[in-house]
């Protein structure tokens, strides 16, 4: 009995493995491509080890050390000078934000989900649960961004606690300089999407701009693993927030994870810059590219993109209808109408590429072909592109 569920298993994980990496443009912007050499830490003996601030536990010499080398190399990637590389996800740096920084009842302004808002910090998540009253920017759907001269008034009128930049869609920069300005609360930039623009100087620099923490997930823009991160040059912010991580937040903070992040702020800090680049001008080359070809896209008057998103401009229903056909021809995407280019340019590919991209989604989008048809030609260019670029030269060795 037990062999038979581990050939099911092993079936499952060999067919997932073959169909995303082999065969699928993945356009999902939540997502990214490791390198080998970050993947091959979780084949170490970390994952199975623990270790504490407590120091509880012993044997935990060489754990202890990488995760200060991997703070040490957070701090160095983003100019920050307090790192925690400890939470699970950029979930749980937000609530370790909103558990140390307020109490029932405060206010805490951020985007609205209808606006592309992470829903995790809003009344549909953290605020409902911590019984927060929870605010919202003023926002110019044509610019896609958030409307600063309104949010202005509404800062100084309600005068939040904490005030979040950032969002889950995000092709542009937030004006976080401006509103961080008028803003007596804390002002804390979730860059879960762009933590590898920004660490590539290519979309915003939060931490100078105003924000005394910037906190988010590692594996979007940032080509790291799953898990989340803590960055700040306040230290008293940093500690409040900090301190909230274990252990009530956090227990086990997954080593090889930890090893597996520091191998990707390796690469960010060695090849982040072109890598920020090339997806910056990949998003507005898909971009200009879908228009021409028919397609509708949001932000026209600012240029269409200048991250890892090019966003869809359609109603809900029908970016979920397109969504699902894009899947049927191998082109993943999501419900939201987001399509994104890091993994993409991650993988090798560049403007002459996105204009194949472009056509191959369009030909979905407008009914030109049906999925079958672009599918075959979607494996066709997969097959051109399988291994990872700006990654570190040299070959894991395996764990013995």
């Amino acid at each position: 009995m037990s062999h038979n569920y581990f050939e099911r298993l092993d079936r499952t994980v060999r067919l997932h493995q073959e169909w995303r990496t082999k065969e699928c443009l993945n356009l999902i912007p939540s997502e990214n491509r490791g390198s080998n050499q970050m993947r091959s830490m979780f084949l170490s003996d970390l994952g199975n080890r623990y270790n504490a601030p407590d120091k509880f536990y012993r044997g935990t010499k060489y754990a202890d050390e990488l995760q200060s080398l991997a703070e040490e190399l957070a701090r160095k990637a983003f100019g920050a000078r307090y790192a925690d590389v400890r939470p699970l996800s950029g979930h749980t740096a937000d609530m370790a934000v909103l558990l140390a920084l307020t109490r029932r009842g405060e206010k805490v302004l951020s985007v609205h989900p209808d606006n592309g808002g992470y829903p995790g910090i809003t009344h549909l998540g953290l605020g409902s649960l911590l019984q927060l009253e929870n605010h919202y920017f003023a926002y110019d759907d044509r610019a896609v961004n958030i409307d600063v001269r309104e949010s202005a008034s509404l800062i100084k009128k309600e005068q939040p606690k904490v005030v979040f930049f950032g969002a889950s869609f995000i092709p542009f920069p937030h004006p976080a300089k401006e509103l961080s300005a008028v803003s007596e609360g804390t002002c804390v930039y979730d860059g879960s999407h762009v933590l590898g623009l920004i660490a590539g100087g290519e979309f915003q620099d939060p931490l100078r701009e105003g924000c005394s923490l910037m906190i988010g997930s590692t594996h979007k823009s940032l080509p790291g693993p799953q898990g989340g991160m803590i960055l700040s040059n306040n230290e008293e912010v940093f500690s409040k927030v900090s301190g909230k991580i274990h252990p009530g937040i956090v227990d086990n903070i997954h080593l090889d994870r930890v090893a597996a992040l520091a191998v990707a702020l390796i690469e960010m800090i060695q090849f982040g810059k072109p890598y920020a680049q090339a997806v910056v001008k990949n998003s507005q080359a898909l971009a200009k590219a879908l228009v021409a070809g028919g397609v509708k896209v949001r932000g026209a008057s600012a240029g269409y993109s200048k991250s890892h998103q090019v966003l869809l401009d359609y109603d809900p229903e029908r970016l979920k209808l397109i969504a699902a056909r894009l899947e049927q021809a191998n082109i993943i995407g999501d419900n939201g109408g987001r399509l994104g280019t890091s993994e993409l340019t991650r993988m090798g590919y560049g403007p002459s590429e996105m204009d194949t991209v472009a056509e191959l989604v369009a030909l979905i989008v407008l009914g030109k072909k049906p999925p079958d048809f672009v599918q075959k030609k979607v494996k066709s260019l997969v097959k051109q592109f399988q291994q990872p670029r700006f990654v570190l030269t040299s070959t894991p060795k395996p764990f013995d």
